[in-house]
């Protein structure tokens, strides 16, 4: 874990964006998420499996993924930003790569197509509406246990996981949406200030306003209300 910052050490690399695991499951000492691979017998990809061991190993021995890098990258003088996958499809433990929750499992209600009048076809069927609050709380609740536990310089709302799972309402519901998740963004902001007055919020969404507010997400508001520091834009492909 600290050999990972101990390559980009002096070099131009000034920030070091890490990935909280799979986003519906981490790969640190969570109090009130899920680590990655606690709901699986039977691996289906053995390299997931690694990854399970190695930090369940690590979380026993006292030595907290996150703490390391987090302490590492304080030590070598690198800027810290935790990095949360906010969206991806629900998946099945055991039965697709392993790495869903339970949360997701027991909660299809939650889902953009839990109405059953999409096309099945459609990308964004299994992933969660942000409409509801019980979603919305669920991930900021581990965006908020990870800025009070741990020393950072901000954090990540990584929009962007795969461009299928660039979904966060139901097609019908976009322009309701919109201030929904404004909100929702602006909660987030207000934590990160809340527990360190440095502290900064970084997004990444694609690089293309009209995608974005095509699916309920309005970066343009976000900067005009002030309430994001850093915009990171990527392509869709």
């Amino acid at each position: 874990y600290e050999s990972a910052v101990d390559e980009l050490a002096g070099t131009s690399i000034e920030a070091l964006m890490f990935c909280l695991g799979d986003g519906r499951t981490v790969l640190h000492d969570t109090k009130v998420g899920e680590l990655w691979g606690h709901n699986v017998d039977k691996w289906p990809v053995l390299s997931f499996r690694r990854s399970e061991q190695i930090a369940k190993q690590l979380i026993e021995e006292g030595n907290d993924p996150l703490r390391v890098i987090c302490d590492r990258a304080r030590a070598m003088g690198m800027l810290i930003y935790p990095t949360l996958l906010v969206q991806q499809g629900r998946l099945t433990a055991g039965g697709g790569e392993g790495r869903t929750s339970n949360f997701r499992l027991e909660n299809t209600h939650l889902e953009i197509g839990a109405k059953g009048d999409l096309d099945p076809s459609f990308t964004g069927i299994d992933c969660l509406d942000f409409k509801h609050q019980e979603v919305r709380d669920e991930r900021f609740e581990l965006i908020e246990e990870t800025l009070n536990n741990y020393d950072v310089d901000g954090f990540e709302l990584q929009l962007l996981r795969a461009p299928a799972w660039f979904h966060y309402f139901h097609p019908d519901e976009i322009d309701a949406g919109r201030p929904i998740m404004t909100e929702w963004v602006r909660r987030v902001s207000e934590a990160v200030r809340r527990s360190g007055p440095e502290r900064e919020l970084a997004i990444r969404i694609p690089a293309d306003m009209e995608v974005c507010l095509s699916r309920g997400v309005d970066p343009q508001e976000w900067i005009r209300q002030g309430i994001v520091d850093v915009i990171i834009g990527e392509t869709l492909a």
